[in-house]
């Protein structure tokens, strides 16, 4: 007899979206699980087909003010009371056998708790991000006042109130799930059934392509927002001294952003004052069907980031080092957050998490030579299955079956 479970995510489609999920929908179906998913989108975002379940969306920021619906949901939960309004008008809650949810932060989790008690369901929460993972980093500020030490203060009483509502539905959830060591060492604190999943590659998506390329290109393709949360730097210095030394060389490479368009200027700034403009491109985003042969193409995928500190970033582990090891291509992270996402690029042996320029320039000039030699690169990673998205859902599998 089928299972049912009810899925409830904050999106779940571009431009903010959870492959994450979209791959537990496709491995639960073929387990004989009936799934439901229910995710807040931005407006515009249209259904894509779900053969492996069904799929209804909200719209909470749907027009204009913004901020003031910030400020409502935030003080009133007005988002999390129209969503679990909007699920109980849609389905009956009651013919489910577990509540799972999947967020970066906050939002569904007031709602998520409310079902499961509501409907007396167990439940499991996969938290993706958390605040406290960028410290003091200027990442993820809304404006909500015209001084910018206002903004930080009523900023950091949302998000004070926001961890307690957080851990108090944490503590409730039957299993928890996160996707870093750093992440589940502090939420064990709260809810001792914390287990870790990484995030991953999708297998039928990102796999290795051995391509010859024209150039040597290292190439970069998704958000930075702020440089010193993802810090090209080190990169940039290291290529600056490896073209005095080797000048020829400059005729090989090519540097490729794909980035956000907040990030465009700065970035483009920071590669003239390193004598780079002639050899680096930096553009918005890429259609998806051209991200996969981007990455055929290129020697080096770069993984930017910035080094953990006491006050500064922890466990962030971005999905374009998951991508890399998918498409089996040298990783360059820099600057090394000598952290988790070090740890697990040493033990993939995946590439280099750079900490100073030289072993950065000694690094690009060995993938470079390699380059020359073949035409293409490839880097052979060790336990790239424990990070495939199919094997990431049989183990979240594994945790509902143990609850229901």
């Amino acid at each position: 007899m089928s299972k049912r479970i009810l899925i409830l995510t904050d999106s779940i489609a571009p431009p903010a979206y959870a492959p994450r999920i979209v791959s537990l929908c496709r491995h639960l179906s073929d387990s004989d699980w009936n799934c439901t998913v229910f995710s807040d989108c931005e407006q515009g975002v249209q259904p894509f087909s779900m053969p492996f379940g069904e799929w209804y969306q909200t719209h909470y920021y749907q027009s204009g003010n913004t901020v003031y619906k910030y400020v409502a949901d935030k003080l009133f939960d007005v988002r999390e009371r129209q969503f679990r309004t909007f699920i109980e008008a849609q389905v009956n809650v009651a013919e489910y056998d577990v509540i799972f949810c999947s967020t970066c932060y906050y939002f569904p989790l007031q709602t998520t708790m409310y079902l499961a008690r509501q409907y007396n369901k167990p439940f499991v929460v996969d938290i993706r991000d958390l605040a406290e993972q960028f410290g003091n980093l200027p990442y993820h500020t809304h404006t909500v006042g015209s001084a910018r030490a206002i903004n930080q203060w009523i900023h950091r009483i949302f998000t004070q109130w926001n961890i307690r509502k957080r851990n108090k539905v944490l503590t409730a959830a039957d299993e928890v799930i996160t996707i870093s060591p750093w992440h589940r060492d502090l939420l064990a604190h709260i809810n001792p059934k914390t287990h870790l999943i990484y995030n991953g590659f999708d297998e039928q998506e990102f796999y290795p392509r051995d391509i010859k390329s024209d150039s040597f290109i290292i190439s970069y393709a998704g958000k930075i927002y702020n440089l010193l949360f993802r810090d090209p730097r080190l990169l940039f210095e290291a290529l600056q001294q490896l073209l005095i030394e080797q000048p020829t060389m400059r005729q090989d490479l090519r540097l490729i952003f794909h980035i956000d368009g907040a990030s465009i200027e700065p970035l483009r700034e920071l590669a003239a004052q390193y004598g780079l403009t002639e050899v680096c491109e930096v553009n918005g985003y890429i259609p998806k069907s051209e991200l996969l042969p981007l990455l055929h193409r290129s020697s080096i995928l770069l993984v930017l980031t910035c080094q953990s500190t006491p006050e500064g970033a922890h466990g962030i582990m971005g999905t374009k080092f998951y991508e890399a090891l998918g498409v089996e291509k040298p990783v360059l992270c820099v600057r090394s957050d000598e952290e988790c996402l070090a740890q697990v690029i040493n033990e993939t042996q995946a590439g280099l998490a750079g900490s100073d320029a030289q072993s950065v320039k000694k690094y690009i000039d060995t993938i470079y030579r390699e380059w020359k030699t073949n035409g293409f690169t490839r880097r052979k990673v060790q336990h790239k299955a424990l990070f495939s998205r199919s094997a990431q859902s049989a183990q979240i599998e594994n945790i509902i079956n143990h609850i229901v």
